[in-house]
């Protein structure tokens, strides 16, 4: 049988699904695990104030000798609301009219989980400001190393924990751990065949487990450090990719040789004009289009990737590193050609301590307003939040930095 020549495609009809495609954001623990009962004072003004005084001395006492009066003092410490997000958009009247979908609504519902993620960077963040760390040498290691977590020694991570807030006098029932996935997979693994009577399903405020005499959390925002180093200038086509989001060197920051990547411009001989344009990249300023790609451009993929594991790079000018900060269980990996050129220092700093250690004060909920766009049939749509978070001096002790040795990972 031949082919007729017929063209009836016109007849072929087209349908539509009843919902649009998923964007799958990061799951959210802050609540959980900080303190938020600050939000009721601070209905107004900006600060909220936590003096500390200084600790008591007991000394000896013998009769019939004066006792040594030892001054006391109280100094101030002050927490500040001073973050606040934005994730703003234009919905046209014909367009709502006319979509099949409520765009207004599914952008709205984005823009809010995308702030609530915000909060829990937030909140893991705070081990910066950890006065204890637990690493390599803690478990009988080399101290200054991050952990390895594998079967044989993820316990002993829980128990260096222990012993860190028990010489601390850290109450028992309100400790916490706080894990990105690769450990709590290590953990899963340790305790597969042992009886768990509390199970390990993820329930939702990210708390997994109790065990180790801690109340155990997932969550893929632990935050996560790295540095990549370089001895030579990149030469085109060298890649560097984080979480994904694979950025390339090229000569016209537009022109990559993959439509997924962003492009770097390569401009000059030196290390120190190529990892400025790389930091602007990854961190989305500078001059977009020129030097590096617009990220509205058919790479929007990996600058999502980017943005939702909060990878934020630094560079400073006559140093040939480019350090990043992020969020999650961060794989990264570069294709440059001088073989010396690597990542180094890949941690992820899990966070174990006392709940509640972190005031968190959310002045404004995530919020949507809805305002009128003069001279257009249309409204712009700000979803938003108000917010403020520190980890007074008291309570830095008690919080553990817990790093985990990420440069494995892949």
């Amino acid at each position: 049988m031949t082919d007729s020549g017929n063209s009836l495609t016109a007849f072929n009809p087209e349908y539509w699904t009843g919902e649009m495609q998923v964007i799958f954001f990061k799951e959210n623990v802050a609540i959980a695990l900080a303190n938020t009962k600050y939000k009721t004072l601070l209905r107004d003004g900006d600060t909220w104030n936590k003096p500390y005084r200084s600790k008591p001395f007991p000394q000896s006492y013998s009769s019939g000798v004066d006792i040594t009066i030892k001054d006391r003092f109280a100094t101030n410490e002050a927490g500040t609301v001073d973050t606040a997000n934005v994730v703003p958009f234009y919905v046209d009247d014909l367009d709502k009219i006319m979509n099949k979908w409520d765009s207004a609504k599914a952008f709205a519902v984005d823009g809010m989980r995308s702030l609530n993620n915000k909060l829990d960077q937030a909140i893991s963040g705070e081990v910066k400001n950890a006065l204890n760390t637990v690493d390599d040498g803690s478990i009988g290691g080399t101290a200054g190393n991050a952990i390895t977590v594998s079967v044989n020694n993820i316990n002993q991570v829980w128990a260096a924990g222990q012993r860190v807030l028990d010489g601390l006098n850290i109450p028992i029932e309100q400790r916490f751990s706080l894990v990105g996935g690769r450990v709590l997979e290590t953990l899963r693994l340790y305790l597969a065949g042992r009886d768990t009577p509390q199970g390990d399903k993820v329930g939702m405020n990210g708390k997994v487990m109790e065990r180790f005499g801690f109340d155990i959390f997932y969550s893929n925002n632990v935050y996560y450090t790295a540095t990549l180093n370089a001895a030579t200038n990149p030469t085109a086509a060298d890649t560097v990719t984080i979480n994904g989001a694979t950025m390339e060197f090229v000569a016209d920051a537009d022109t990559v040789s993959d439509d997924a990547y962003l492009g770097v411009l390569r401009d000059g001989s030196t290390v120190d004009t190529s990892f400025a344009a790389l930091t602007a990249c990854i961190n989305d300023s500078g001059t977009a289009g020129t030097t590096y790609s617009d990220p509205d451009a058919e790479n929007d993929g990996a600058r999502w990737k980017l943005i939702n594991a909060g990878i934020v790079a630094t560079h400073s000018t006559g140093n040939d590193t480019v350090k990043i900060v992020g969020y999650g269980d961060i794989v990264v990996s570069e294709g440059l050609t001088a073989t010396a050129d690597i990542w180094s220092e890949q941690v992820q700093h899990c966070l174990f301590g006392m709940k509640g250690a972190t005031d968190l004060v959310v002045q404004k909920s995530p919020n949507i307003e809805f305002r009128l766009a003069e001279k257009r049939l249309g409204r712009y749509v700000y979803p938003w939040h108000l917010f403020g978070k520190k980890t007074f001096l008291d309570m830095t002790g008690a919080i553990i930095d817990v790093q985990v040795d990420a440069s494995s990972w892949v």
